[in-house]
């Protein structure tokens, strides 16, 4: 959404925390007393709806008091000229831009500027790397700071130490979609600054084995969530020095990045992550063995949410779903690895928590076994059975009447092919919208398939905010 800019009231914060609602204020007025925490939380049911708060905003003095926060606690930009007219308004102005707790800059986009001389000017001298550095500043509060291609010439090295070294109270990083070698370049001279970890390859008997010298000291202790998502450009050793300096981390998204098994056996063996991780995401990786992604798997106690789609072998996911986090996971996606009827049965018998799951192109030859998978885990409220073989319209069918009435599955994603030749079963109905991209569901009238299971870890929880290129990479691909 785009960034709001109200009137600066010179003291706005005291008056939050002084100047509390009184009764006598209005015991001659018609109007009923409302406690301010009742203000505030409807308010806050309005914080992806930055035009309704505006607003509101305007209603009346108390009204803009409660507002003002919601709406400067997440600020993004859909074009250059929003994120200039937000700069100039908020240098020199403390107050506002220490409501500043997320920094979104992924909903940034030229597509639909005029291809003017004057606007193409504006782009290239407005946002600048200086002028992000100018923004970090002065947002002393900043938690979060997310950014996607489109500004990605804009994330220099000293852009990065800013972030690194001066925003102190920064707990989410999210990076999407960078690929230039500016970024590259930029992300490890940056990690070079901080200390590079020094791994060592052993090959002894043909098995190989990797060692690791520590940091001296960690550069960000108060990071919790980071993501490298779709960042194909970094190299290893780059990440492997972030991960070195990032050891609380609850969130790792590493989807699409350029990473191998001495980065899984260094997050395993020489880091803290595994005592503090609940979200992890390694879909489409291209040189990770299935066997250092099960030994760094069982290492996490605290997993709720798991995305390992790629081709893991039927042994080591087993040795996954017996690990001891799997009775937490209440979100998983092992999709395109060998998923066999042991596999399934080892779900049945340790994942009973899960509310998510994919297991897109499974060797399964009957419905049945789906049928029993469905019934022993009756909280499962959406499945991914893309590609599997038994999948036929007939099947799909019995699949719905043969589930419990009071089963919590919705959304069945399937196949374009499959859910086009589906009529309308119990309520449930095909979605071909092509907003979904190349994703098609199976589900209840009263849902909305577009927003479930993102293939992105949302760092942020954006809701209904989510920019329009995290929700290409989230529910689009």
């Amino acid at each position: 959404m785009p960034a709001v800019v109200l009137p600066a009231h010179q003291h706005h914060l005291s008056l939050i925390q002084q100047q509390p609602f009184s009764k006598n204020q209005n015991k001659n007025e018609n109007i009923p007393y409302i406690p301010p925490e009742i203000i505030r939380t409807i308010l806050n049911l309005l914080k992806d709806d930055k035009k309704t708060l505006a607003v509101c905003a305007l209603v009346n003095h108390t009204f803009n008091l409660h507002v003002t926060p919601i709406l400067y606690h997440s600020v993004s930009f859909p074009y250059p000229f929003t994120f200039i007219k937000f700069a100039n308004t908020i240098v020199d102005e403390s107050q506002r831009s220490q409501l500043i707790r997320h920094l979104d800059l992924s909903t940034f986009s030229t597509i639909g500027l005029q291809k003017s001389k004057k606007s193409t000017t504006i782009i290239e001298n407005g946002v600048t790397p200086n002028l992000i550095i100018q923004i970090l500043r002065y947002c002393k509060m900043l938690e979060s700071f997310s950014i996607a291609e489109s500004l990605e010439s804009a994330i220099t090295l000293e852009v990065l130490q800013v972030l690194a070294f001066e925003c102190k109270n920064i707990k989410t990083l999210d990076f999407c979609g960078l690929s230039n070698k500016q970024f590259s370049s930029a992300l490890a001279s940056l990690t070079e600054i901080m200390g590079h970890v020094k791994t060592a390859y052993n090959n002894e008997d043909g098995i190989l084995t990797y060692s690791h010298q520590k940091v001296n000291y960690v550069a960000l202790p108060h990071l919790k969530r980071l993501s490298f998502h779709e960042c194909p450009i970094i190299s290893e050793i780059s990440i492997i020095t972030f991960l070195a300096h990032s050891p609380n981390l609850t969130h790792l998204d590493l989807g699409g990045c350029s990473i191998g098994d001495a980065t899984l056996n260094f997050i395993a063996t020489e880091t803290n992550i595994p005592q503090t991780l609940t979200h992890l995401l390694l879909a489409k990786y291209k040189d990770i063995s299935s066997e250092y992604i099960a030994a760094l798997v069982t290492e996490c106690k605290k997993l709720e949410v798991l995305n390992l789609y790629g081709a893991i072998q039927e042994y080591d996911l087993i040795t996954i779903l017996t690990s001891p986090s799997a009775k937490k996971f209440k979100n998983l996606d092992i999709g395109s690895s060998h998923i066999t009827l042991n596999v399934l049965h080892t779900i049945q018998e340790n994942c009973l928590a899960l509310r998510h799951l994919g297991i897109s192109k499974a060797c399964i030859q009957s419905i049945t076994y789906l049928d029993s998978l469905l019934k022993a885990i009756p909280n499962l409220e959406y499945i991914d059975l893309t590609g599997v073989s038994c999948m036929t319209p007939l099947n799909v069918v019995n699949l719905i009447n043969n589930l419990q009435k009071d089963h919590s599955l919705h959304i069945i994603e399937m196949s374009e092919s499959l859910v086009n030749k589906l009529d309308t079963i119990n309520g449930w109905k095909a979605n071909n919208n092509n907003n979904y991209g190349k994703r098609r569901y199976y589900a209840k009238q009263t849902y909305r398939p577009e927003r479930v299971h993102p293939r992105k870890l949302d760092m942020i929880g954006h809701g209904e905010g989510m920019s329009n290129i995290f929700q290409y990479y989230s529910f689009r691909r």
